[in-house]
């Protein structure tokens, strides 16, 4: 019976020592541990490994837990790389950077110092720096078996730097996917520490496994009850828009997946009820973790050297703005889904209002171009009308009627549009089928402005700017400068993607700025061990 319970023990242990090396895998780096307002932050992350998301996501907070910034990065081969602009408007602090995945949100986030300095104020008023502590510290391993080779101890300004790397052969079939190389500014007054963080939220989250999620309940604003077989429409305006719709269940809430769009959108989520009398409420939850408990702060005095440097960086940074030198990244365009056409389908008929006179008002659109289409005005309540081409009858029930791609039923929207305000309509005149969902006809108007601005805000309407999936991004090569304008980057090399081949060959140049840096390089191994080597040098 004692060997038994040993047995189970020894087992329990074992497997608990795997789920550590497991956490040990998920990891997050960034170029440089100290910033000033109005930078960017290059990251780094590693993410656990078998995980179903395909999406990463990073944010920063402040040591109260409000959410500044963040970003939504893709994975792949168990990692993601990105950035996050910092707003000039921050106070100078400890900051802390938050890595997770939307399905382990609730469970395991990786937590990550840095220290923020506002450009206009610097430290003259800050005389306390508050760390954050924890028991769960990120591991690293420093190893041997990847040496550092060519990079001496002091450079001069505007130096070229040939360094190389060199990978035991033995560690290399060990590395998992790609080594991150940084060559950037350091602070020895500033080491951060990184948790493993686990928060107390209870609750769990969809897999992000095809691309970013946006959810949000329907409740009826008389009840205050979740409100079930709700239409509600995600539309992405456009010349092709895009679209998608989702019926609420019992518990109103409602799902939509964002997997083809790259960078920032513009997007208009809308409910109507099932009857005109029925008033709703749409919510959009946060797509991001909820902050939940944080590491505990403690002070201790800024050394003088360390503000001496930050002065040093602003500076630079100010002068940076002034040269205009402060774009560091080259950015991809950002993707979008395109289509031959909307999800309509095919028009029976688009009509380009500016190939016919001017015309005052839709009335009037109506009666001398767009035939087949009935509107009437009566009362201030207008009314209108597609034919069903293939029965010579008009249809009883409204068309889907579109205003820059937005579904709408208060016609006294377009009432007042005059074809100078239109760039075209394109008419449905045959039923039409987008899943479950049958419009009996479309007219779907585009404006030249193409701004939705015209539709307003409600409680059953949102429009807002969505943060999809980052575009990639690289760190723009240094461009030739004129002899009087100084070199001011604190960034030389930034590659979080390098093919971990036996040599590597790192050059670059040094800039303006002396000070401490430092080449790094780090990788993860398959057991899930992080692994770093480095070397630090002066520049003067």
């Amino acid at each position: 019976m004692k060997k038994q319970i040993v047995l189970f023990i020894f087992l329990i242990i074992i497997s608990y020592a795997g789920k550590t090396q497991e956490k040990q895998g998920f990891g997050c780096y960034t170029d440089r541990d100290v910033y000033i307002s109005g930078e960017t932050v290059l990251a780094k992350i590693f993410t656990p490994k078998d995980n179903p998301s395909r999406i990463v996501h990073i944010d920063l907070i402040n040591k109260q837990g409000t959410r500044i910034t963040g970003g939504s990065m893709e994975i792949s081969n168990n990692q993601a790389d990105g950035f996050l602009e910092l707003p000039d408007s921050l106070s100078s602090g400890t900051y802390l950077l938050r890595a997770y995945l939307k399905n382990t949100a609730a469970q395991l986030k990786i937590i990550r110092e840095i220290w923020i300095t506002n450009r206009f104020e610097g430290l003259e008023k800050t005389n306390q720096m508050n760390r954050a502590t924890a028991s769960e510290k990120i591991q690293e391993k420093a190893t041997g078996q990847i040496s550092i080779e060519g990079v001496a101890p002091k450079y001069q300004t505007n130096t070229p730097i040939a360094a190389s790397i060199r990978i035991d052969p033995t560690l290399g079939k060990e590395i998992d996917g790609n080594l991150l190389v940084c060559i950037a500014q350091t602070n020895p007054g500033f080491e951060p520490a990184a948790f493993a963080w686990k928060s107390d939220q209870s609750g769990t989250s969809l897999s992000e496994s095809k691309g970013v999620i946006l959810s949000g309940t329907v409740t009826d604003k008389k009840t205050q009850a979740p409100a079930p077989g709700i239409t509600v429409y995600l539309t992405i305006p456009d010349s092709i828009p895009g679209f998608q719709y989702y019926t609420t269940k019992n518990d109103g809430h409602f799902y939509f997946l964002l997997d083809k769009y790259y960078g920032p959108v513009e997007a208009v989520v809308q409910c109507f009820g099932n009857n005109p009398v029925q008033r709703l409420k749409l919510t959009l939850e946060d797509h991001l973790s909820k902050i939940g408990d944080l590491p505990k702060f403690t002070s201790q005095n800024i050394p003088e050297d360390f503000k001496n440097s930050i002065s040093a960086n602003i500076e630079a940074i100010t002068l940076q703005k002034i040269f205009g030198q402060e774009k560091e990244l080259v950015m991809a365009p950002p993707v979008r889904k395109r289509e031959v056409y909307p999800y309509y389908g095919m028009p029976t008929v688009t009509v380009d209002p500016k190939l016919f006179i001017d015309l005052p008002n839709f009335n009037e659109i109506s009666k001398e171009l767009l035939h087949g289409v009935k509107y009437r005005n009566f009362n201030n309540e207008p009314t209108l009308q597609v034919i069903n081409t293939p029965m010579h009858n008009f249809f009883e029930e409204a068309p889907l009627i579109l205003l820059d791609g937005i579904p709408i039923r208060d016609l006294n929207l377009i009432k007042d549009l005059s074809s100078a305000d239109i760039d075209r309509v394109d008419i449905c005149q045959t039923e039409r089928y987008y899943g479950d969902l049958r419009f009996q006809g479309v007219v779907a108007i585009y404006t030249k402005k193409a701004d939705s601005s015209r539709i307003p805000e409600s409680d059953q309407l949102i429009r807002l700017n969505l943060e999809t999936i980052q575009v990639s991004a690289s760190l723009a090569p240094t461009p030739p400068l004129a002899p009087n304008i100084p070199d001011l980057r604190q960034i030389f090399y930034w590659n979080p993607k390098v093919d971990p081949a036996q040599t590597l060959s790192v050059n670059c140049t040094t800039s303006a700025i002396t000070g401490k840096f430092k080449l790094v390089v780090r990788g993860r191994l398959k057991d899930g061990t992080l692994i770093f080597t480095e070397k630090q040098f002066e520049v003067n």
